[in-house]
């Protein structure tokens, strides 16, 4: 885009985009100059340095290519009759032409632009500009850290580029070129070898500081220093006494089992704080460091419940239904860790779909053993520092959170909730997930240090409880620490039984009234499930039973109330969902068993030949489950003589499509049900509708193992399914199942797909 711009030439001058500067004149003719462009420009100009900054009178020629347009934000006319402005640098421009119109100076300018990188290239730069920042700031005494907070959330490249350029005390002619380099990637090379001698300038000062002082006399350093406290402390007019402060520090410190090594630290920063004053901001940021050093809770630990292990976890069981699996392995430590107290406590990951109680148990088992609980949210944390501290360098630096819950509950072994592990951020800011490594593993977290801290400390004692939805977006390495324990979907059963033993005592509880005053029979319990929710927990469930609760209360209770299965509607409304039964009775159409973030479901597959060619997938369908279908295709096409299908109708255009078009679907575990869909197509035969499949098949129809088995029977289960058709390798994920389940439903395991063709259609 040309634009012509009122031009101000200056000799010796550098303003970047975004910065902003202060400029005086005296000179008449920059005054008119400063006085045309806020009366007729909006305060619009182009500054523009001349090529030799010793030529007072330039020409036009002699002018640099680039400048930059600036906006006049303020103007004060000074007693002595100068003008003072503040200017904003907007752009870089490139400059065309020049001509002198009505006694100014104007420029034709060009925008200028810069080629695109990719986003993983720019990134890099980004956040080894900000290291080297971070680097050079906390190592030069004549810089402020204002730099880091100003650039810290700024992705653009070009930006964070020219912001670190004009903060810094570089040299003029680095600036220079920076500012004159119109390729952005290459202005952030050249501000990175900037910083890097920078660094080293600022080491090298560093060292011959350190050789100096090292080749004065000891005794005579220390009286010197001695001499020059005294004399501040007397011109200061304070005694700058704080004895009785850090007397108090080293009692307490007295008191307290730490290491040599700890000791020694805490040590040094109450020496540090004896010879500060007490009015110095540095007092209050070392006090605060002491304070909470010394009440870290370096010996101090909750004693468990030994004695009656039975006992305890009867008690847990009253509290919270289900998750045998992650009881049984508390168990074994806490009975193991009795007889051996070095021990390491175990990691444990419930996976699992939402309001399955992953959050209740870390709570309700700290409350059983006798421990103290803390939770750490950790979904969408993009930030370390969040964990593991920040470096006291910075302004208004915390410790994480991890050392922090445990500085607060008082002691060195609490239950710590990780929760929503499985939706941690990585970005420029930090990567969370890898700080947990040194968190979570048992040989590295004994000593582990939070930044802020600066000391070591024992988390071996800690018991971890994490929590995720998907076991797939644990970051790998992560995944390899940790115990994973799934929590399956609960069954119809479950969720009465929950309802009835759990759901409505805590609601006693918390409403101060009778809980058996109010009755919900099991069929009245099972519309609200089927006809009012929709999920793999109780939840929503919870909520309902609630509400009825309220709406009772509010009335007034005196005898016993019967929730009947007609007064839903009227204290809910109408169904919320019908419940799914499988009502057709076309050919072509199939039940698919599969697992979604909310649990096991049932998916209705459907497929229709029609005149025409290709083949097409609605649905919301992945990449995946498009190919498990091209698979079942070719498959069907290779064996249509032996399976005795009509293989020619596959010459006509295809639809395959799966119900509920809002939810993703993808994976390989719908290529059985898929296949069977094609089959009752192309055989003219109905596959009856209390069927269910699950099973990802290959070209020869071998049907292999796929994931989330338990909740997908669960789901068939639920629905009122008679039969299901898993895949043989998949039997041993059924040792988990409630016989209940298992007895009432038909588990058909098999190893290819002509044992579902013989069984159904042959």
């Amino acid at each position: 885009m040309r634009e012509e711009l009122l031009t101000l030439i200056l000799q010796d001058l550098i303003v970047f985009p975004v910065e902003e500067i202060k400029l005086e004149f005296s000179n008449e003719v920059s005054k008119k100059i400063i006085n045309e462009s806020i009366n007729n420009y909006n305060g619009e100009l182009l500054i523009v340095t001349p090529k030799n900054k010793l030529e007072k009178s330039p020409d036009l020629k002699d002018l640099n290519d680039i400048a930059i347009k600036v906006n006049i934000k303020k103007k004060i006319i000074l007693p002595s009759g100068n003008i003072r402005i503040t200017v904003r640098g907007i752009k870089r421009c490139q400059i065309k032409s020049s001509k002198i119109k009505n006694g100014f100076i104007f420029s034709i300018t060009n925008n200028i632009t810069s080629p695109e990188f990719e986003p993983d290239t720019e990134l890099a730069y980004n956040n080894k500009i900000k290291d080297l920042v971070a680097k050079y700031v906390n190592e030069s005494s004549d810089t402020s850290n204002h730099i880091i907070s100003l650039i810290s959330d700024c992705q653009n490249l070009s930006k964070v580029v020219d912001m670190v350029s004009s903060s810094l005390n570089l040299d003029k002619k680095v600036k220079a070129k920076l500012f004159n380099e119109t390729n952005y990637y290459k202005r952030a090379k050249m501000l990175i070898r900037s910083l890097n001698a920078k660094i080293k300038e600022s080491d090298l000062d560093k060292e011959i500081e350190q050789e100096v002082r090292d080749n004065l006399h000891q005794n005579e350093q220390d009286i010197l220093i001695k001499e020059k406290i005294k004399i501040l402390n007397s011109k200061l007019n304070t005694s700058n006494d704080n004895k009785s402060v850090t007397d108090g520090y080293l009692k307490k410190l007295d008191t307290i089992k730490v290491s040599d090594k700890v000791k020694k630290e805490i040590t040094e920063e109450i020496e540090r704080l004896s010879h500060t004053v007490d009015t110095s901001p540095e007092y209050s940021i070392v006090s605060s460091h002491i304070d909470f050093l010394l009440d870290l809770p370096w010996d101090k630990a909750s004693k468990d419940i030994t004695k009656n292990f039975d006992e305890s976890f009867d008690n847990l069981n009253k509290l919270h239904y289900g998750m045998m699996e992650a009881k049984t392995r508390i168990e074994e430590y806490l009975i193991l860790k009795s007889k051996n107290k070095s021990l390491p406590s175990p990691v444990l990951c419930l996976v699992g779909p939402p309001g399955t109680g992953k959050t209740t148990f870390a709570r309700e088992l700290a409350a059983s053993i006798g421990r103290k609980f803390i939770k750490v949210s950790v979904g969408g944390l993009n930030d370390s520092s969040e964990i593991i501290g920040h470096r006291r360098t910075y302004l208004g630096a915390s410790p994480g959170k991890i050392l922090d819950g445990i500085r607060k509950c008082g002691v060195n072994n609490p239950i710590i909730l990780i929760d929503e592990v499985d939706k941690i951020v990585k970005d420029y800011h930090g990567d969370p997930a890898s700080t947990l490594l040194d968190v979570l593993d048992s040989n590295q977290n004994k000593y582990f240090v939070d930044n802020y801290a600066g000391v070591e400390f024992n988390l071996s004692n800690v018991i971890f409880v994490l929590t995720a939805n998907d076991l797939e977006a644990i970051p790998s390495a992560l995944r390899d620490r940790l115990e994973i324990i799934e929590v399956n979907s609960y069954t119809l059963l479950d969720k009465i039984n929950i309802a009835k033993k759990y759901t409505m005592p805590r609601l006693g509880k918390e409403y101060n009234f009778d809980s058996e005053k109010i009755h919900f029979n099991d069929s009245v319990l099972t519309k609200l499930i089927m006809e009012y929710t929709n999920e793999a927990g109780v939840r929503d469930l919870e909520r309902n039973i609630a509400s009825i609760v309220r709406k009772n209360l509010i009335k007034g209770i005196e005898d016993k109330v019967i929730i009947k299965e007609k007064d839903l509607e009227k204290y809910l409304g109408p169904s919320k969902y019908s419940i799914y039964t499988s009502k057709y009775t076309s050919v072509g159409v199939a039940n698919m068993a599969a697992k979604t973030k909310n649990g096991g479901a049932i998916i209705c597959v459907e497929s229709v030949f029609f005149p025409g060619k290709g083949i097409s997938f609605t649905g919301n369908l992945g990449d995946i489950v498009k190919e498990s279908a091209l698979v079942a295709i070719d498959y069907l096409k290779a064996n249509a003589k032996k399976l005795k299908i009509d293989g020619s109708k596959f010459k006509n255009a295809l639809h395959i499509h799966m119900i509920n078009n809002a939810s993703k679907k993808d994976g390989p575990s719908g290529g059985l049900a898929i296949t069977a869909s094609l089959v009752s197509l192309l055989s003219n035969k109905v596959i009856p509708n209390n069927i269910a499949f699950t099973g990802e098949i290959t070209l020869n129809g071998d049907i292999l193992k796929v994931g989330g088995i338990e909740e997908k029977i669960i789901s068939a289960y639920n629905l009122d399914m008679k039969k299901i058709y898993i895949p043989m390798d998949n039997i041993k994920d059924l040792d988990g199942l409630n016989n209940k389940i298992v007895k009432a439903i038909n588990i058909v395991p098999v190893n290819n797909f002509t044992e579902v063709y013989n069984d159904i259609f042959n």
